[in-house]
């Protein structure tokens, strides 16, 4: 394994690039890779050549090794660390598991590339993977290779070989030695104590050590510690200034000859717990209807009283607290109803010079629908949302605090992430129940889920990840997607796309709304369940919440019954409906409420002046202008039954009903104003986009088509290259030189490497003087290429940027020889 260099070719007849394997690649397969890696799609390459670049970019193919499981990645790490080309039963050897599945998966992805049993990684693999793949160091070859020729002579003495011609030649015979597990097992055998164990620190990675005076010329015979008999043996190799490594071949072969300590073929089953449907069913849609009635009391209040929108966007921390505590919630609930209004577009911003946060036209559609139908609009949009609620009050970058509305809370994994969740609880098994109607159904374990998750994809595991999970579940059961860790009857149908039948479950599991009410002497009615909407708006408008549950307590106050009046109602009319929306009749003590609320409404009447107040009562106005409260309103007498006030009329009536009294507004002609609470609407808005890190695969016929193309411009320049060299070795002149793509000119370059045919290129030099050169590339990487300069003839570095254009050119014995 040490010593053998990397090759650009395969064996003969197989793929001489990525670019060739893919043109091997059936259509269903280059579709496949498509919507495997959609960035390959946008835009458009121009044919496979261009394709295969892309491929193999660092950004594309980091992409695709952050969605690997740990089977894949475990293979890539392998793959990385052997000297290429590589054939499977090298990989299977040093994992310890069949690894043909797992490289026809990689394969797929166009990660490797070469015949079956001579397997190439893509180049962009192994510098992000970095120096230390799988905690492995440096070949041996390399690990030694800092060492001065004279060392390298008293090693190889001291190892029992023979003397060399030079020192590459001994660093060769020195690391085909040392790689021997034979070699090994009897150095180490005879090693002094403390050896070992020094060799276990770093025998799992990482590799590297630290310690003093690394290039000491200690021979064999002179070493005194662990670290003198390990480096005068060559097990150590020096990685820099006081710092040595173990090298790759030496650390797998203290592994036991494998790379990984075990393979991860089967994946970890979550721990599962039958928990009756009865209750979960039950506890679902209790917290669905939740939901749903939270929501519609947001966009209720905001209605009436919509909140500024933040200069830098979103909602205030105040307004926040003022909405948990109008919906009698804590702050995490609160920012989660705002979120899901929000997704579901239900409230937006109004867009105006001072703008506010109000419910949109899609509100009022909303609200005729039923409630499994509202709820399944409002999970369809958390689904599918890149929004986090469980953000909301977390310090961003520039310890900030983040915002419920605000623009720092969307993460691109989110919805993918919510789909594998629930996909994951739905997986309970005919054991588990699959359906409502069956008996039990399957609570999945949160912690054997953030463990199987982690072996989904390995590199994209973290603290992060695993707090936004915890949140993801939080709000599937806050959501009744959920309930006692299983998934909701009424949700399965959602992750079917069926949300007709999702809402009908719901709704059938849901007692029928109630069109009664039960009013009692102390002044409070009970709901003895929810209402339907119209008695719902009746008793919302006349009386207050003083407690939700199984049933909802409403209290009758003069403020509520004054609220129905202003509303237009009058006494009369109020009784007249409590009486037909109640199984009890009216107490006396509320008959006693409205008629004493509507006769007083009204005595007192306030207009616009500055404002003023007119009552027929003088007496009532003489206590008006004696009492202290109003002395803000700076009140004086005009008439015996006319006050004026230097306030404006909201403020005049605002004091009074704070003094018990019930006045009422009226207009310039002396009539009586009724206001109907206000109800401010935003226009009409689309949904929040969601913020994706990687662009929707194309349609699957969308795709074919592609495919097509890219095969017949990938055949018509190649038809065309072929024209051009025939041209050129005709005539003998350099053929014409069109701009070119960078990332096809990369990928030509790359093509003539492994197939070692001549290019010619127009490059601009340190000048920028252009020019052209016929070329024979030898490697092409870090931006570069090193290629035989037929002109100059010698080898030269040319920077891939300043190439604006390549053509194929003629082979030269030159470049033959090679």
């Amino acid at each position: 394994m040490a010593g053998m260099p990397r090759t650009e070719t395969t064996r003969t007849g197989g793929p001489r690039s990525l670019a060739d394997a893919l043109r091997a690649m059936p259509d269903d397969a280059l579709a496949d890779l498509l919507v495997e890696r959609p960035d390959l799609a946008v835009p458009l390459p121009v044919d496979l050549a261009s394709l295969a670049t892309r491929a193999a970019g660092r950004i594309s193919v980091q992409r695709a090794l952050d969605g690997l499981d740990s089977p894949g990645l475990q293979v890539v790490e392998i793959l990385a660390v052997l000297p290429e080309p590589v054939s499977p039963g090298q990989v299977s050897r040093l994992w310890g598991a069949p690894a043909g599945p797992v490289i026809d998966r990689l394969r797929s992805l166009a990660l490797v590339w070469g015949p079956a049993r001579s397997i190439v990684l893509v180049r962009a693999v192994r510098d992000i993977l970095g120096p230390h793949p799988a905690g492995l160091g440096p070949c041996l070859a390399e690990a030694l290779d800092r060492r001065s020729p004279a060392r390298l002579a008293d090693l190889a003495e001291d190892l029992g070989l023979g003397a060399a011609p030079d020192p590459r030649t001994t660093l060769a015979a020195i690391a085909d030695h040392l790689g021997r597990p034979e070699v090994l097992s009897g150095l180490l055998a005879t090693a002094p104590d403390g050896v070992l164990a020094l060799l276990d620190r770093l025998t799992w990675g990482p590799p590297v050590g630290q310690v003093a005076e690394v290039d000491r010329p200690d021979r064999a015979a002179d070493a005194t510690t662990p670290v003198d008999w390990l480096l005068a043996h060559g097990v150590l190799g020096v990685a820099g200034p006081g710092l040595v490594v173990l090298p790759r071949e030496i650390a797998i072969f203290l592994r036991g000859g494998r790379v990984h300590r075990s393979p991860d073929v089967a994946p970890p089953r979550p721990e599962v717990t039958a928990v009756p449907a009865r209750r979960v069913a039950p506890l679902a849609a209790g917290a669905a209807a939740e939901a749903v009635r939270l929501v519609d009391q947001l966009a209720r209040t905001w209605s009436e009283a919509p909140p500024p929108v933040l200069r830098s966007g979103g909602l205030g921390v105040r307004e926040l607290r003022r909405v948990a505590q109008v919906l009698e919630t804590d702050g995490d609930t609160a920012a989660r109803v705002v979120e899901v209004a929000n997704a579901a577009g239900l409230i937006a911003d109004d867009g105006e010079a001072d703008p506010r946060w109000a419910p949109t036209p899609a509100y009022d559609a909303w609200l005729s629908w039923t409630t499994g139908e509202r709820w399944t609009e409002l999970v369809q949009a958390w689904l599918v949302t890149t929004r986090c609620p469980g953000l909301v009050g977390t310090r961003d970058a520039k310890d900030g605090t983040r915002v419920a509305l605000g623009g720092d809370l969307d993460r691109a994994a989110a919805p993918h992430l919510r789909r594998w969740l629930l996909d994951r609880l739905a997986e309970g098994g005919p054991e588990t129940g699959q359906g409502a109607g069956d008996d039990v159904c399957g609570a999945v374990d949160p912690e054997s889920l953030l463990t199987l998750l982690d072996r989904t994809t390995p590199r994209q595991a973290g603290r992060g990840r695993d707090a936004l999970t915890r949140q993801i579940l939080d709000e599937a059961a806050w959501l009744g997607v959920t309930a006692s860790g299983a998934l909701a009857p009424a949700a399965r149908p959602l992750l079917a796309d069926d949300p007709d039948t999702a809402a009908d479950l719901l709704d059938d599991a849901l007692p029928p709304p109630v069109d009664h009410v039960l009013l009692q002497a102390d002044l409070t009615a009970v709901a003895p369940g929810p209402l339907d909407p119209a008695l719902e708006g009746l008793m919302a408008l006349a009386a207050d919440v003083e407690s939700r549950g199984g049933a909802t307590v409403y209290r009758f106050g003069p403020a509520s019954v004054r609220r129905a009046l202003d509303a237009g109602m009058t006494g009369e009319d109020l009784l007249a409906r409590l009486t037909g929306a109640s199984r009890t009749p009216v107490p006396q003590p509320l008959a006693y409420l409205v008629a004493d609320t509507a006769r007083r409404h009204g005595r007192i009447r306030v207009g616009a002046a500055g404002s003023y107040l007119r009552s027929d009562d003088e007496s009532t106005l003489a206590e008006i202008l004696a009492d202290s409260r109003t002395s803000a309103l700076r009140l004086r007498r005009l008439a015996p039954t006319v006050l004026a006030a230097q306030a404006p009329p909201g403020t005049v009536l605002d004091v009074l009903r704070g003094m018990g009294l019930a006045p009422a507004a009226e207009s310039p002609d002396g009539d009586l104003l009724l206001r109907r609470p206000a109800e401010h609407r935003a226009p009409a808005r689309s949904r929040p986009r969601p913020v994706t890190a990687l662009p929707p695969p194309p349609p699957r016929p969308v795709l074919a088509d592609v495919v097509r193309a890219l095969r017949a411009a990938d055949t018509a320049r190649r038809g065309r290259d072929d024209v051009l060299a025939r041209e050129a070795a005709t005539t003998g002149k350099p053929p014409p030189l069109e701009v070119t793509d960078p990332a096809l000119a990369l990928s030509v370059l790359r093509e003539a490497a492994a197939s070692r045919r001549s290019l010619w290129i127009g490059y601009v030099d340190a000048t920028g003087a252009p020019g052209r050169r016929l070329v024979d590339p030898v490697t092409v990487e870090a931006g570069r290429v090193i290629a035989f300069d037929q002109g100059a003839r010698e080898l030269r570095t040319f920077s891939i940027h300043r190439v604006t254009g390549v053509a194929p050119g003629v082979p030269s014995a030159a470049h033959d020889g090679r």
